[in-house]
């Protein structure tokens, strides 16, 4: 597995994973399921974000291939 699969393959998974453990935001006045809903959004936004960037770098194909040599 080249380290540019891994690292989106990573982008998701850490995706998920903020979902599934979600900032406690009820202390800031919000319901159980709004506070909930704002912190899936804003990771899912995020990951999004991160992808796209990718994308429009790379290309949708940019996302499988084997990363380039570090220019110094």
């Amino acid at each position: 597995m080249n380290s540019n699969l891994f690292h989106n393959i990573l982008n998701l998974v850490a995706g998920i994973i903020g979902v599934l453990i979600l900032t406690d935001w009820t202390a800031l006045g919000f319901s159980t399921t709004t506070a909930a809903q704002i912190a899936a959004g804003t990771l899912i936004a995020q990951n999004v974000i991160k992808l796209t960037i990718n994308v429009t770098r790379d290309g949708l194909t940019g996302l499988i291939k084997a990363q380039p040599p570090v220019k110094e």
